[in-house]
Protein backbone atom coordinates (compact mmCIF):
# COMPACT_ATOMS: atom_id res chain seq x y z
CA UNK A 1 0.00 0.00 0.00
CA UNK A 2 1.00 3.13 -0.86
CA UNK A 3 1.57 5.38 2.40
CA UNK A 4 0.09 9.05 2.99
CA UNK A 5 2.53 11.67 4.01
CA UNK A 6 1.34 12.80 7.12
CA UNK A 7 3.56 15.57 8.00
CA UNK A 8 2.71 17.59 4.97
CA UNK A 9 -0.66 16.63 3.22
CA UNK A 10 -0.82 19.65 1.17
CA UNK A 11 2.05 18.94 -1.52
CA UNK A 12 1.84 20.98 -4.70
CA UNK A 13 3.02 19.83 -7.78
CA UNK A 14 6.30 20.85 -7.60
CA UNK A 15 6.91 17.76 -5.27
CA UNK A 16 8.34 14.44 -7.22
CA UNK A 17 5.73 12.79 -8.68
CA UNK A 18 3.26 15.38 -9.92
CA UNK A 19 4.47 15.92 -13.28
CA UNK A 20 5.53 13.97 -16.22
CA UNK A 21 9.09 15.14 -16.04
CA UNK A 22 9.36 13.51 -12.51
CA UNK A 23 10.30 9.79 -14.27
CA UNK A 24 10.31 7.40 -11.70
CA UNK A 25 8.24 9.58 -8.79
CA UNK A 26 5.60 10.17 -11.39
CA UNK A 27 5.33 6.01 -12.21
CA UNK A 28 5.04 5.58 -8.44
CA UNK A 29 2.55 7.91 -8.04
CA UNK A 30 0.54 6.62 -10.69
CA UNK A 31 0.88 3.19 -9.13
CA UNK A 32 0.12 3.94 -5.75
CA UNK A 33 -3.24 5.43 -6.83
CA UNK A 34 -4.30 2.74 -9.59
CA UNK A 35 -3.72 -0.16 -6.31
CA UNK A 36 -6.85 2.23 -4.91
CA UNK A 37 -9.87 1.81 -6.11
CA UNK A 38 -11.96 5.00 -6.41
CA UNK A 39 -14.59 2.71 -3.95
CA UNK A 40 -12.00 2.53 -1.16
CA UNK A 41 -11.98 6.22 -0.36
CA UNK A 42 -15.12 7.75 -1.78
CA UNK A 43 -17.21 9.22 0.72
CA UNK A 44 -20.78 8.05 0.45
CA UNK A 45 -20.79 4.59 1.37
CA UNK A 46 -18.96 1.89 3.00
CA UNK A 47 -20.37 -1.76 3.19
CA UNK A 48 -21.79 -3.84 0.01
CA UNK A 49 -21.53 -6.13 -2.59
CA UNK A 50 -20.88 -6.59 -6.58
CA UNK A 51 -22.94 -7.94 -9.16
CA UNK A 52 -22.85 -7.86 -12.76
CA UNK A 53 -25.82 -5.99 -14.70
CA UNK A 54 -26.36 -6.00 -18.35
CA UNK A 55 -22.43 -6.71 -18.33
CA UNK A 56 -21.41 -3.84 -16.12
CA UNK A 57 -19.95 -4.47 -12.57
CA UNK A 58 -22.74 -3.19 -9.94
CA UNK A 59 -21.41 -1.94 -6.44
CA UNK A 60 -24.04 -1.04 -3.78
CA UNK A 61 -23.62 1.18 -0.65
CA UNK A 62 -25.07 0.41 2.47
CA UNK A 63 -26.65 2.73 5.09
CA UNK A 64 -24.87 5.78 6.50
CA UNK A 65 -25.40 8.66 8.62
CA UNK A 66 -25.39 10.59 5.43
CA UNK A 67 -27.60 8.14 3.50
CA UNK A 68 -30.05 7.84 6.62
CA UNK A 69 -30.79 11.19 5.89
CA UNK A 70 -31.51 11.05 2.30
CA UNK A 71 -33.96 8.72 3.20
CA UNK A 72 -35.86 10.74 4.90
CA UNK A 73 -36.18 13.79 2.48
CA UNK A 74 -39.69 13.86 1.44
CA UNK A 75 -38.79 13.76 -2.08
CA UNK A 76 -38.07 11.27 -5.13
CA UNK A 77 -35.23 13.11 -6.44
CA UNK A 78 -31.96 11.22 -7.44
CA UNK A 79 -28.37 12.20 -7.56
CA UNK A 80 -26.17 11.32 -10.44
CA UNK A 81 -21.86 12.00 -9.81
CA UNK A 82 -20.09 11.22 -12.32
CA UNK A 83 -16.01 11.43 -11.60
CA UNK A 84 -13.67 12.51 -14.24
CA UNK A 85 -10.62 10.34 -12.95
CA UNK A 86 -6.95 11.58 -13.19
CA UNK A 87 -7.18 15.09 -13.15
CA UNK A 88 -9.61 17.04 -15.31
CA UNK A 89 -7.89 20.14 -17.14
CA UNK A 90 -10.86 22.74 -16.04
CA UNK A 91 -9.21 25.39 -18.18
CA UNK A 92 -9.83 23.59 -21.48
CA UNK A 93 -13.24 22.69 -20.75
CA UNK A 94 -14.80 26.15 -19.54
CA UNK A 95 -12.19 28.43 -21.32
CA UNK A 96 -11.37 32.39 -20.56
CA UNK A 97 -11.47 32.98 -24.47
CA UNK A 98 -10.50 36.53 -23.43
CA UNK A 99 -7.71 36.27 -21.34
CA UNK A 100 -4.30 36.86 -23.07
CA UNK A 101 -2.48 34.81 -20.25
CA UNK A 102 -4.38 31.95 -21.09
CA UNK A 103 -3.53 31.80 -24.44
CA UNK A 104 0.41 32.96 -23.78
CA UNK A 105 0.90 29.69 -21.20
CA UNK A 106 -0.80 27.61 -23.72
CA UNK A 107 0.88 28.39 -27.38
CA UNK A 108 -0.07 24.81 -29.06
CA UNK A 109 -3.46 23.43 -26.60
CA UNK A 110 -5.45 26.51 -26.16
CA UNK A 111 -9.00 26.57 -27.85
CA UNK A 112 -9.33 29.44 -29.51
CA UNK A 113 -12.19 32.31 -28.89
CA UNK A 114 -13.73 31.41 -32.44
CA UNK A 115 -13.59 27.43 -32.00
CA UNK A 116 -14.99 27.52 -28.42
CA UNK A 117 -19.51 27.50 -27.35
CA UNK A 118 -19.96 30.65 -26.21
CA UNK A 119 -21.62 30.62 -22.53
CA UNK A 120 -21.45 33.99 -21.96
CA UNK A 121 -19.20 37.07 -23.37
CA UNK A 122 -16.17 36.09 -22.22
CA UNK A 123 -16.21 32.40 -21.21
CA UNK A 124 -16.51 29.50 -24.30
CA UNK A 125 -16.74 25.57 -23.64
CA UNK A 126 -15.11 23.39 -25.57
CA UNK A 127 -16.06 22.60 -28.55
CA UNK A 128 -15.98 18.82 -28.56
CA UNK A 129 -18.73 19.14 -26.08
CA UNK A 130 -21.59 20.46 -28.60
CA UNK A 131 -24.07 17.91 -27.77
CA UNK A 132 -24.48 19.75 -24.14
CA UNK A 133 -25.48 23.10 -26.40
CA UNK A 134 -28.90 22.72 -26.18
CA UNK A 135 -28.17 21.85 -22.29
CA UNK A 136 -27.38 25.26 -22.06
CA UNK A 137 -29.44 27.11 -24.18
CA UNK A 138 -32.37 25.28 -22.64
CA UNK A 139 -30.84 26.45 -18.62
CA UNK A 140 -30.92 22.75 -17.92
CA UNK A 141 -26.58 23.07 -17.34
CA UNK A 142 -25.25 24.90 -14.40
CA UNK A 143 -21.33 25.37 -14.28
CA UNK A 144 -19.75 26.69 -10.79
CA UNK A 145 -16.27 28.04 -11.88
CA UNK A 146 -13.22 27.38 -10.04
CA UNK A 147 -14.28 24.60 -7.58
CA UNK A 148 -11.25 23.45 -4.91
CA UNK A 149 -9.83 24.17 -1.64
CA UNK A 150 -7.04 26.02 0.32
CA UNK A 151 -3.88 24.33 -0.27
CA UNK A 152 -4.37 21.99 -2.95
CA UNK A 153 -3.01 18.55 -3.08
CA UNK A 154 -1.48 17.02 -6.31
CA UNK A 155 -1.47 13.75 -5.81
CA UNK A 156 -4.36 11.26 -7.40
CA UNK A 157 -5.11 9.36 -4.26
CA UNK A 158 -4.94 12.03 -1.51
CA UNK A 159 -6.79 14.57 -3.55
CA UNK A 160 -9.58 12.21 -4.34
CA UNK A 161 -9.54 11.29 -0.19
CA UNK A 162 -10.18 15.00 0.04
CA UNK A 163 -13.24 15.39 -2.40
CA UNK A 164 -14.67 12.12 -1.63
CA UNK A 165 -14.26 12.29 2.70
CA UNK A 166 -15.23 16.10 2.80
CA UNK A 167 -12.21 17.43 4.66
CA UNK A 168 -9.86 19.55 4.22
CA UNK A 169 -6.18 19.44 2.60
CA UNK A 170 -4.66 18.78 6.39
CA UNK A 171 -7.28 16.31 7.76
CA UNK A 172 -6.29 12.86 7.04
CA UNK A 173 -9.10 9.81 7.37
CA UNK A 174 -8.04 6.61 7.01
CA UNK A 175 -11.65 5.51 6.47
CA UNK A 176 -14.81 6.96 4.27
CA UNK A 177 -17.07 8.99 6.30
CA UNK A 178 -20.04 6.01 5.39
CA UNK A 179 -17.74 3.50 6.70
CA UNK A 180 -16.98 5.74 10.12
CA UNK A 181 -20.59 5.90 10.59
CA UNK A 182 -21.84 2.57 9.32
CA UNK A 183 -19.59 0.97 12.27
CA UNK A 184 -19.86 3.45 14.70
CA UNK A 185 -23.21 4.84 14.43
CA UNK A 186 -25.72 2.59 12.76
CA UNK A 187 -26.03 -0.44 14.43
CA UNK A 188 -29.30 -1.42 14.00
CA UNK A 189 -27.97 -1.65 10.36
CA UNK A 190 -27.08 -4.84 11.22
CA UNK A 191 -30.66 -6.34 12.42
CA UNK A 192 -32.70 -4.08 10.08
CA UNK A 193 -30.88 -4.13 6.44
CA UNK A 194 -32.88 -1.73 4.26
CA UNK A 195 -35.03 -3.23 1.66
CA UNK A 196 -32.30 -1.30 -1.43
CA UNK A 197 -29.76 0.64 -1.49
CA UNK A 198 -29.73 3.96 -0.94
CA UNK A 199 -26.35 4.30 -2.79
CA UNK A 200 -25.09 2.33 -6.10
CA UNK A 201 -21.77 2.86 -7.73
CA UNK A 202 -21.81 1.27 -11.52
CA UNK A 203 -18.50 0.58 -13.14
CA UNK A 204 -15.03 0.19 -12.31
CA UNK A 205 -13.46 -1.91 -9.41
CA UNK A 206 -15.71 -4.01 -7.62
CA UNK A 207 -13.84 -3.57 -3.95
CA UNK A 208 -15.61 -1.96 -1.33
CA UNK A 209 -14.65 0.35 1.61
CA UNK A 210 -12.34 -0.45 4.31
CA UNK A 211 -13.66 -0.37 7.77
CA UNK A 212 -12.29 -0.50 11.18
CA UNK A 213 -12.57 -4.92 10.70
CA UNK A 214 -11.07 -4.35 7.29
CA UNK A 215 -12.18 -4.62 3.78
CA UNK A 216 -16.19 -6.18 4.32
CA UNK A 217 -16.76 -6.15 0.42
CA UNK A 218 -18.17 -9.61 -1.34
CA UNK A 219 -18.20 -9.53 -5.18
CA UNK A 220 -20.50 -11.48 -7.29
CA UNK A 221 -18.93 -13.32 -9.98
CA UNK A 222 -21.39 -13.70 -12.48
CA UNK A 223 -25.88 -14.64 -12.30
CA UNK A 224 -25.30 -17.90 -11.14
CA UNK A 225 -23.09 -16.49 -8.05
CA UNK A 226 -25.86 -14.60 -6.97
CA UNK A 227 -28.76 -17.33 -7.51
CA UNK A 228 -26.55 -19.05 -4.77
CA UNK A 229 -27.05 -16.84 -2.32
CA UNK A 230 -30.63 -16.03 -3.04
CA UNK A 231 -31.02 -20.37 -2.22
CA UNK A 232 -28.34 -20.17 0.78
CA UNK A 233 -29.70 -17.21 2.42
CA UNK A 234 -25.47 -15.98 2.90
CA UNK A 235 -22.11 -16.80 2.25
CA UNK A 236 -20.77 -16.46 5.75
CA UNK A 237 -21.59 -18.14 8.70
CA UNK A 238 -22.15 -15.76 11.99
CA UNK A 239 -22.28 -17.84 14.82
CA UNK A 240 -18.84 -20.37 13.79
CA UNK A 241 -16.48 -17.79 15.54
CA UNK A 242 -14.03 -18.21 18.18
CA UNK A 243 -15.87 -17.12 21.45
CA UNK A 244 -13.55 -13.67 22.43
CA UNK A 245 -13.43 -10.64 21.31
CA UNK A 246 -12.02 -11.48 17.25
CA UNK A 247 -14.80 -13.96 17.17
CA UNK A 248 -17.28 -11.16 17.78
CA UNK A 249 -15.97 -8.74 15.34
CA UNK A 250 -15.61 -11.45 12.92
CA UNK A 251 -19.07 -12.40 13.34
CA UNK A 252 -20.08 -8.54 13.22
CA UNK A 253 -18.17 -8.78 9.91
CA UNK A 254 -20.07 -11.57 8.44
CA UNK A 255 -23.45 -10.32 9.34
CA UNK A 256 -22.77 -6.81 7.08
CA UNK A 257 -21.78 -9.30 4.20
CA UNK A 258 -24.50 -11.33 4.18
CA UNK A 259 -26.92 -8.02 4.85
CA UNK A 260 -25.55 -6.31 1.73
CA UNK A 261 -26.64 -9.18 -0.75
CA UNK A 262 -30.17 -8.34 0.18
CA UNK A 263 -30.07 -4.65 -2.09
CA UNK A 264 -28.83 -6.82 -4.96
CA UNK A 265 -32.49 -8.56 -4.95
CA UNK A 266 -33.80 -5.21 -5.41
CA UNK A 267 -31.50 -3.93 -7.94
CA UNK A 268 -32.21 -7.26 -10.27
CA UNK A 269 -35.98 -6.49 -10.03
CA UNK A 270 -35.77 -3.18 -11.14
CA UNK A 271 -33.63 -3.86 -13.93
CA UNK A 272 -36.00 -6.39 -14.83
CA UNK A 273 -38.91 -4.30 -14.71
CA UNK A 274 -37.71 -1.95 -17.12
CA UNK A 275 -35.28 -0.78 -20.37
CA UNK A 276 -33.51 1.69 -22.16
CA UNK A 277 -35.39 4.01 -23.96
CA UNK A 278 -33.35 5.23 -27.38
CA UNK A 279 -30.05 4.69 -28.40
CA UNK A 280 -26.69 5.69 -25.72
CA UNK A 281 -23.08 5.53 -27.60
CA UNK A 282 -20.93 2.84 -27.69
CA UNK A 283 -18.57 3.85 -24.31
CA UNK A 284 -18.59 3.02 -20.96
CA UNK A 285 -19.63 5.89 -19.08
CA UNK A 286 -22.88 6.11 -21.49
CA UNK A 287 -23.53 2.28 -20.49
CA UNK A 288 -23.07 2.87 -16.65
CA UNK A 289 -25.35 5.87 -17.21
CA UNK A 290 -27.80 3.66 -19.34
CA UNK A 291 -28.05 1.19 -16.51
CA UNK A 292 -28.58 4.20 -13.90
CA UNK A 293 -31.45 5.19 -16.15
CA UNK A 294 -32.78 1.44 -16.49
CA UNK A 295 -33.10 1.47 -12.61
CA UNK A 296 -34.42 4.59 -12.41
CA UNK A 297 -37.62 3.50 -14.29
CA UNK A 298 -37.47 0.29 -13.05
CA UNK A 299 -38.77 1.80 -9.78
CA UNK A 300 -35.34 1.07 -7.58
CA UNK A 301 -35.74 4.16 -4.37
CA UNK A 302 -31.81 4.33 -4.50
CA UNK A 303 -31.35 8.16 -4.25
CA UNK A 304 -27.66 8.34 -5.26
CA UNK A 305 -25.52 6.76 -7.62
CA UNK A 306 -22.12 7.03 -8.52
CA UNK A 307 -20.36 6.30 -11.98
CA UNK A 308 -16.50 7.43 -13.68
CA UNK A 309 -14.51 8.25 -16.54
CA UNK A 310 -10.84 7.96 -16.53
CA UNK A 311 -8.51 8.96 -18.53
CA UNK A 312 -8.00 12.44 -17.70
CA UNK A 313 -4.16 12.05 -16.56
CA UNK A 314 -3.11 14.54 -19.88
CA UNK A 315 0.26 14.96 -19.35
CA UNK A 316 1.48 14.41 -23.12
CA UNK A 317 -0.13 14.97 -26.30
CA UNK A 318 -3.16 16.37 -24.64
CA UNK A 319 -4.61 18.05 -27.91
CA UNK A 320 -6.79 21.22 -29.05
CA UNK A 321 -9.79 21.28 -30.60
CA UNK A 322 -9.21 17.47 -31.25
CA UNK A 323 -7.28 15.11 -29.68
CA UNK A 324 -7.29 12.74 -26.22
CA UNK A 325 -8.86 15.81 -24.06
CA UNK A 326 -11.25 16.53 -26.51
CA UNK A 327 -12.41 12.74 -27.27
CA UNK A 328 -12.79 12.56 -23.35
CA UNK A 329 -15.27 15.78 -23.06
CA UNK A 330 -16.92 14.48 -26.03
CA UNK A 331 -18.00 11.42 -24.55
CA UNK A 332 -19.18 13.37 -21.61
CA UNK A 333 -21.77 15.64 -23.54
CA UNK A 334 -22.51 12.47 -25.44
CA UNK A 335 -23.40 9.85 -22.83
CA UNK A 336 -25.26 13.09 -20.70
CA UNK A 337 -27.39 13.91 -23.54
CA UNK A 338 -28.45 10.27 -24.09
CA UNK A 339 -29.14 9.67 -20.49
CA UNK A 340 -31.17 12.67 -20.20
CA UNK A 341 -33.10 11.81 -23.34
CA UNK A 342 -33.64 8.39 -22.11
CA UNK A 343 -35.11 9.89 -19.19
CA UNK A 344 -37.41 12.40 -20.49
CA UNK A 345 -39.12 9.90 -23.30
CA UNK A 346 -41.32 8.72 -19.66
CA UNK A 347 -40.63 12.11 -17.61
CA UNK A 348 -38.01 10.92 -14.94
CA UNK A 349 -35.72 13.78 -15.92
CA UNK A 350 -36.92 16.23 -13.62
CA UNK A 351 -35.94 13.71 -10.74
CA UNK A 352 -32.44 13.39 -11.84
CA UNK A 353 -29.66 16.06 -11.53
CA UNK A 354 -26.02 14.64 -12.13
CA UNK A 355 -23.04 16.57 -10.85
CA UNK A 356 -19.14 15.83 -12.50
CA UNK A 357 -15.86 16.24 -10.05
CA UNK A 358 -12.22 15.58 -10.52
CA UNK A 359 -9.96 15.58 -8.11
CA UNK A 360 -7.63 18.16 -9.41
CA UNK A 361 -7.31 20.53 -12.41
CA UNK A 362 -4.40 20.82 -14.65
CA UNK A 363 -1.59 23.58 -14.67
CA UNK A 364 -2.15 26.95 -15.99
CA UNK A 365 1.70 26.23 -18.42
CA UNK A 366 0.89 23.46 -20.93
CA UNK A 367 4.37 21.40 -20.32
CA UNK A 368 7.19 20.36 -23.10
CA UNK A 369 5.09 17.46 -23.93
CA UNK A 370 2.21 19.49 -25.14
CA UNK A 371 0.26 18.67 -22.42
CA UNK A 372 -0.75 19.52 -18.47
CA UNK A 373 0.21 18.57 -14.87
CA UNK A 374 -1.02 17.87 -11.44
CA UNK A 375 -2.80 21.49 -11.15
CA UNK A 376 -5.34 23.19 -8.45
CA UNK A 377 -9.02 24.67 -9.07
CA UNK A 378 -11.70 23.12 -11.94
CA UNK A 379 -15.02 23.67 -12.80
CA UNK A 380 -18.27 21.44 -11.64
CA UNK A 381 -20.97 20.86 -14.26
CA UNK A 382 -24.38 20.00 -13.34
CA UNK A 383 -26.77 18.77 -15.52
CA UNK A 384 -30.85 18.48 -14.91
CA UNK A 385 -33.19 20.11 -13.06
CA UNK A 386 -31.65 23.01 -12.37
CA UNK A 387 -31.23 27.16 -12.45
CA UNK A 388 -28.71 27.01 -15.58
CA UNK A 389 -25.84 29.22 -15.54
CA UNK A 390 -22.75 30.48 -14.57
CA UNK A 391 -21.54 30.43 -10.84
CA UNK A 392 -18.71 32.15 -9.02
CA UNK A 393 -15.56 33.57 -10.74
CA UNK A 394 -13.64 32.19 -13.41
CA UNK A 395 -10.20 31.66 -12.44
CA UNK A 396 -8.19 34.47 -12.15
CA UNK A 397 -5.00 34.27 -13.96
CA UNK A 398 -2.85 36.83 -12.31
CA UNK A 399 -3.57 35.42 -8.77
CA UNK A 400 -1.56 32.35 -8.45
CA UNK A 401 -0.46 29.68 -6.00
CA UNK A 402 3.31 28.98 -5.31
CA UNK A 403 3.19 26.33 -7.51
CA UNK A 404 1.95 29.28 -10.53
CA UNK A 405 -1.45 28.04 -10.85
CA UNK A 406 -4.70 29.60 -10.00
CA UNK A 407 -6.28 30.28 -6.47
CA UNK A 408 -9.56 29.09 -5.90
CA UNK A 409 -12.61 31.31 -5.60
CA UNK A 410 -14.88 28.55 -4.65
CA UNK A 411 -15.10 25.67 -1.92
CA UNK A 412 -15.82 22.41 -3.29
CA UNK A 413 -18.00 22.01 0.18
CA UNK A 414 -20.36 25.05 -0.92
CA UNK A 415 -21.36 22.47 -4.11
CA UNK A 416 -22.19 19.53 -2.03
CA UNK A 417 -24.10 21.95 0.77
CA UNK A 418 -26.26 23.50 -2.43
CA UNK A 419 -27.29 20.21 -3.37
CA UNK A 420 -28.01 18.12 0.05
CA UNK A 421 -30.01 21.47 1.02
CA UNK A 422 -31.87 22.47 -1.63
CA UNK A 423 -31.76 19.38 -3.64
CA UNK A 424 -32.19 17.15 -1.05
CA UNK A 425 -33.90 19.45 1.22
CA UNK A 426 -32.26 18.11 4.49
CA UNK A 427 -31.80 21.77 6.11
CA UNK A 428 -29.21 23.87 7.59
CA UNK A 429 -28.79 21.63 10.95
CA UNK A 430 -28.67 18.22 9.11
CA UNK A 431 -25.97 19.09 6.64
CA UNK A 432 -24.24 20.73 8.76
CA UNK A 433 -23.69 17.21 10.30
CA UNK A 434 -22.29 15.82 6.83
CA UNK A 435 -20.37 18.21 5.83
CA UNK A 436 -18.16 20.11 8.61
CA UNK A 437 -18.26 23.72 8.32
CA UNK A 438 -20.48 26.44 6.99
CA UNK A 439 -20.11 26.70 3.44
CA UNK A 440 -21.93 29.24 0.85
CA UNK A 441 -24.85 27.73 -0.93
CA UNK A 442 -24.09 28.79 -4.50
CA UNK A 443 -28.03 28.68 -5.97
CA UNK A 444 -27.94 26.54 -8.70
CA UNK A 445 -31.03 24.40 -7.59
CA UNK A 446 -34.14 26.52 -7.16
CA UNK A 447 -37.25 25.40 -4.96
CA UNK A 448 -38.95 27.71 -7.94
CA UNK A 449 -37.52 25.48 -10.55
CA UNK A 450 -37.63 22.02 -9.41
CA UNK A 451 -41.03 22.03 -7.83
CA UNK A 452 -43.62 19.82 -8.60
CA UNK A 453 -47.36 20.70 -9.38
CA UNK A 454 -49.89 18.67 -8.23
CA UNK A 455 -51.13 16.60 -11.33
CA UNK A 456 -55.03 17.37 -10.28
CA UNK A 457 -55.08 20.61 -10.00
CA UNK A 458 -57.17 22.43 -11.96
CA UNK A 459 -55.25 23.84 -15.17
CA UNK A 460 -56.61 27.98 -15.28
CA UNK A 461 -53.94 29.37 -16.93
CA UNK A 462 -50.55 28.36 -19.49
CA UNK A 463 -47.20 29.37 -19.86
CA UNK A 464 -45.11 28.32 -22.49
CA UNK A 465 -41.72 28.20 -23.43
CA UNK A 466 -40.58 31.89 -25.01
CA UNK A 467 -39.06 31.52 -28.31
CA UNK A 468 -36.64 32.31 -29.94
CA UNK A 469 -35.09 30.32 -27.16
CA UNK A 470 -31.27 31.27 -27.27
CA UNK A 471 -32.26 34.37 -28.03
CA UNK A 472 -30.42 38.19 -28.83
CA UNK A 473 -31.93 40.56 -28.39
CA UNK A 474 -35.84 40.08 -28.04
CA UNK A 475 -37.72 37.13 -27.51
CA UNK A 476 -42.01 36.56 -27.24
CA UNK A 477 -43.37 35.02 -23.96
CA UNK A 478 -46.46 33.23 -24.50
CA UNK A 479 -49.43 32.16 -21.98
CA UNK A 480 -53.10 32.10 -21.92
CA UNK A 481 -56.17 32.40 -19.37
CA UNK A 482 -59.31 30.41 -19.12
CA UNK A 483 -60.99 32.92 -17.04
CA UNK A 484 -60.48 36.65 -16.89
CA UNK A 485 -57.40 36.75 -14.05
CA UNK A 486 -54.99 38.82 -12.47
CA UNK A 487 -51.18 38.73 -13.81
CA UNK A 488 -48.21 39.52 -12.59
CA UNK A 489 -45.70 38.54 -15.40
CA UNK A 490 -41.74 39.39 -13.93
CA UNK A 491 -38.22 38.44 -15.45
CA UNK A 492 -35.66 37.90 -12.63
CA UNK A 493 -31.81 36.87 -12.96
CA UNK A 494 -31.20 33.77 -12.12
CA UNK A 495 -30.72 34.03 -8.27
CA UNK A 496 -33.60 35.90 -8.11
CA UNK A 497 -32.95 39.41 -8.15
CA UNK A 498 -36.49 41.70 -10.21
CA UNK A 499 -34.99 42.72 -13.27
CA UNK A 500 -38.48 44.17 -14.91
CA UNK A 501 -42.35 43.06 -13.96
CA UNK A 502 -44.03 43.38 -18.12
CA UNK A 503 -47.50 42.98 -17.10
CA UNK A 504 -49.22 43.62 -13.24
CA UNK A 505 -52.97 44.20 -14.43
CA UNK A 506 -56.20 41.80 -14.71
CA UNK A 507 -56.60 40.65 -17.94
CA UNK A 508 -59.65 38.72 -19.84
CA UNK A 509 -59.53 34.86 -20.72
CA UNK A 510 -57.54 34.22 -23.77
CA UNK A 511 -53.90 33.67 -25.42
CA UNK A 512 -51.08 36.67 -24.76
CA UNK A 513 -47.53 36.83 -26.46
CA UNK A 514 -45.35 39.43 -24.69
CA UNK A 515 -42.04 40.64 -25.90
CA UNK A 516 -39.02 41.23 -23.82
CA UNK A 517 -36.18 43.18 -24.81
CA UNK A 518 -33.27 42.51 -23.48
CA UNK A 519 -30.89 44.83 -24.45
CA UNK A 520 -28.30 46.04 -21.64
CA UNK A 521 -28.08 43.07 -20.21
CA UNK A 522 -25.94 40.39 -20.65
CA UNK A 523 -25.42 36.97 -21.83
CA UNK A 524 -26.82 34.87 -19.64
CA UNK A 525 -29.81 32.48 -18.10
CA UNK A 526 -32.68 34.14 -16.81
CA UNK A 527 -36.47 33.42 -15.08
CA UNK A 528 -39.73 34.24 -16.37
CA UNK A 529 -42.10 34.15 -13.84
CA UNK A 530 -46.67 34.32 -14.26
CA UNK A 531 -48.12 35.15 -11.43
CA UNK A 532 -52.06 34.10 -10.86
CA UNK A 533 -54.71 33.82 -7.93
CA UNK A 534 -54.81 30.09 -8.75
CA UNK A 535 -50.79 29.84 -8.95
CA UNK A 536 -47.51 30.44 -10.35
CA UNK A 537 -45.11 29.11 -13.21
CA UNK A 538 -41.66 29.55 -13.71
CA UNK A 539 -39.32 28.98 -16.79
CA UNK A 540 -36.03 29.83 -18.30
CA UNK A 541 -34.25 31.48 -20.72
CA UNK A 542 -31.13 32.18 -22.30
CA UNK A 543 -29.53 35.55 -23.70
CA UNK A 544 -26.69 35.26 -25.95
CA UNK A 545 -25.01 37.83 -27.30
Amino acid sequence: MCKKDLKNPGLSHTRKGASLDDKEAHQHDHQCWSRRSFLSTLGFGAIGSSMLLGGMPISTFARSKFFNRLSRADNDRVLILIQLSGGNDGLNTIIPVENDIYYQKRPTIGIAKQDSILLSDNIGMHPAMSSLQSFWGEGNMAVINNVGYADTNRSHARATDIWTTGSGSNNIENTGWAGRFLVEDNPDFIANPPEFPLGVRIGGSATLFQSEFGNLGVTFGGAGQFTQFLEQGGFYDENNVPQNDFGQSLSFARKIANSSFKYLESIQDAADNATNIGDYPNSSLAQSLSVVARLIRGGLQTKLFLVSKGGFDTHNNQGGTEGGHANLLADIADSVQAFYADLESDNLHNRALTMTFSEFGRTLDENSSNGTDHGSSAPVMVFGPVNGGLYGNHSNLTNLDNSGDPVFSTDYRSVYTSILDDWFGLGDEETGSVIDGNFEKLGFVNAMATSTETASAPQTFMLDQNYPNPFNPTTSISFSLVHDSDVKLSIFTINGKLIRTLINERKAAGEYNVTFDARGLSSGTYLYKLETPTGTKTKKMTLIK
